[in-house]
Parts: structure tokens; sequence; C-alpha cells
């Protein structure tokens, strides 16, 4: 190799499978290793050195390790030595425990990263059901178990688990992993060697075995949309995708969230070949089949709105698809039902957006009127448009 393009002093070369990703390849090692590197250092600081690593390397506020080591007042050398085990005495090579100053910093970035991150997403509301996930999270993680998370598309499973209890609880014992369509045992073990920092160039049975060097019977692990590992096209493939969640499950004492919108494959074998599964989960959390009426009033009333009586009436002027004006007459809580019903709550969030838009244009406070318009324009989006009539 050049000289001058040889790496840094104490810097090893970036392996080739994770060039790809600037931030990513910016951090040299994988959990597994690190959890051995620092294990002389003290607990606090393993706590925050893990939380650290975890937060940067995630895909939804990925921080470089130069820009991270930067902003806690260390060096980009310094950092790979303390996370690597070779932060030592130059003289005597004993082990040096990173400075009380530097992991106060940690901690600080940490609590400013969190800000920052909740602050740039659209306004989280605590709805009974986001907080009977949370619930479900703790158990889950308190006793060491299993939960079985299962409720229709869109009624906030998703919303719950990563942009809420996952950033809430982030001191390096959660672990969020999105399960992919068709992906088989070998897509699935890769997806959750990529959620612990671990490079998933590597075959199947080694990723296993590295994963649980990884983990540690305080984490709780999310293992979100676990149904879509059942469209395969070989049925054995979800056991097996299932058999190792609960072989990381028992030889590691963790907690687990597997969150399923359908859950007819694992009931249909709960007895059969996923019996052993079925039984470590103690807590079974079924959702509501549409978002409640509590979950829509504490949307509806964080955003100015109060739930609408029965007999509630508005009325909007409107153009229809054929341009006509036309009055339309709505009652609100029957519509807002109808909505919650067929579209579920993505669909009555969008609709709350797009009123308070249209109130904000005319300066005036966000009312049902502006909702029931909302969904007029949305549903005449939907309708074929002919401007030969």
């Amino acid at each position: 190799m050049d000289t001058a393009t040889k790496p840094p002093p104490e810097v090893t070369e970036i392996p080739q499978e994770i060039l790809g990703n600037n931030v990513r390849a910016s951090w040299q090692f994988s959990l597994d290793n690190v959890r051995s590197a620092i294990a002389p250092y003290s607990p606090r600081a393993k706590e925050l050195l893990i939380r650290a690593f975890l937060w940067c390397i995630d895909d939804a506020h990925p921080v470089t390790k130069p820009d991270f080591a930067e902003r806690v007042g260390s060096s980009d050398n310094t950092i790979y030595k303390i996370y690597t085990g070779k932060y030592t005495h130059p003289e005597t090579k004993a082990t040096l425990q990173p400075s009380d100053k530097l992991i106060d910093a940690i901690e600080k970035f940490l609590a400013l990263e969190k800000k920052r991150f909740a602050g740039g997403k659209t306004d989280l509301v605590r709805t009974p059901t986001l907080v009977s996930i949370e619930t479900a999270c703790n158990l889950a993680r308190e006793s060491q178990t299993i939960c079985f998370l299962v409720g229709p598309s869109h009624i906030g499973k998703t919303w719950a688990l990563e942009r809420a209890y996952t950033p809430e609880n982030n001191h390096g014992n959660t672990i969020y992993t999105r399960m992919e369509a068709a992906s088989g045992l070998g897509g699935m073990v890769r997806a959750m060697a990529r959620s612990v920092g671990i490079s998933d160039k590597a075959n199947t049975a080694d990723l296993i075995s590295r994963i649980k060097n990884a983990v540690t019977k305080d984490m709780l692990w999310i293992l979100d949309e676990v149904h879509l590992l059942a469209h395969t096209y070989r049925r054995g493939s979800f056991y097996s995708c299932m058999e190792v969640i609960r072989e990381i499950h028992d030889v590691k004492k963790l907690g687990m969230v597997l969150s399923f919108t359908i859950l007819d494959e694992v009931k249909a074998a709960s007895q059969k070949e996923l019996q052993q599964l079925w039984r470590r989960g103690v807590h079974k959390l079924v959702l509501p089949n549409m978002p409640t009426v509590g979950d829509l009033t504490a949307i509806l009333e964080y955003n100015g709105l109060s739930f609408p009586a029965p007999d509630y009436k508005v009325q909007v002027r409107f153009k229809d698809a054929a341009g006509r004006l036309q009055t339309i007459e709505e009652k609100p809580r029957e519509l807002l039902r109808q909505i919650a019903k067929s579209e579920a709550l993505l669909a009555v969030t969008e609709r709350i957006r797009y009123a308070r838009k249209m109130a904000g244009k005319t300066g005036s406070r966000l009312n049902w009127s502006h909702f029931v318009e909302a969904h007029l324009r949305i549903a005449k989006q939907a309708q074929p448009q002919d401007d030969w009539n």
C-alpha cells in the first residue's frame, strides 16, 4: 500500500462491506467486539459508550465518529482507542478509564441528540394505545420474556415502537429492527445484525453467534412487522425464523417484543411447530381493530379540536369533481368513524394536517369545517377527472 493511502496510526482500515455507508464506515467496529473491548471500564462508562455507538450508527439519526469525537471534546483517534480497548498508559500499557469529563460530555451529547430528534418529527401524541404498547414493552423488559403485539395496519404500532418507545428508552438497551417481506432466515438475521452494529457480510450461523455476543439480558429487542417473514416461497422458512428468535431469547434471556399485523401463522402452529415460542410469550397485547375514541380524542384535543357530539353538523361550500359549487353538510363524528373504520389512524391524522394547513392560509383557528373540507379534497383526488362534460 502506498504511504499516502495508509490509514492514520491506531485506526484500522475500513472493511469493504461497509464502505458504501460513510457514517457506518467511520465506526470501524461492531457491538460484539465493543462489549469485549470496554469490559474493564466502569458501568456508567460502558453504558454511555454503548448508547452513543448504537445512536450514531442508526440510520434515523446518523453521526460519524469524527463528528461525535468533536462534539464530545475528544479526538477521533482517542475515541477509536477507547472503543477498541487500546486506551492505555503510554509507559505501563495499563488500561485507562475514560475521563469523567468525557463521559459527562457523551451523556450531554445523547440528551441533546434525543431532543433534536424528537423536535424534528411530527408531534407525537400520548394516546391510550401508545401507553398500552409502552407498558407491554416495559413488562417484556422487566420479566425478560417475549411479548406478542398484534394489531391491524395503521393502528399505531410502529408509531409507538419506533417513534416513541425506542428513542425514549435508547439507553443502549433497546434495539429496534423492522423486518422485510420475503427475506427468509438469512434476511432476518442480517437485519438483526445491522441493528446491533454488526456487519451483515457473513454466513447466517456466524451472524447468529455474533448477535448472541452483542446482546445482554438487560436489553429489550423490538422486532416489528414480523408477519412479513411469513411471505416467503417456503413455508418452513418462517418457522426457522421464529426458532432462531426463540434461541436468541433462551440463550441471552433478554426481553423481546414481536409485533405482528397478522398472527395467523403463529396461532396456527402454537400447539405444533411453534409451541415453545408461543409459551414464552407470557404477555400478549391485542390492539383494537380500529382507532379508539380515546385515541382520537387525544389526537384531536392536541390539535385544538373537541371530539364531536353525535348530532353536531357543519356545512362546507365545495366544488365537486365536475366543478359544480355545492353546499355539503356533514356530521363530523360519523365522518370520523367512517374514516377510522375504513382507513385507520393515518387517514385521520393526514386530514388533520391538511385541515391545519388550510386554516393557516386563512389565518383562522382550526375547526371541523376545515377537517370536512380536507376530507372532501382528499376524496375528490380519488375520483377520475372528466373535463368533457
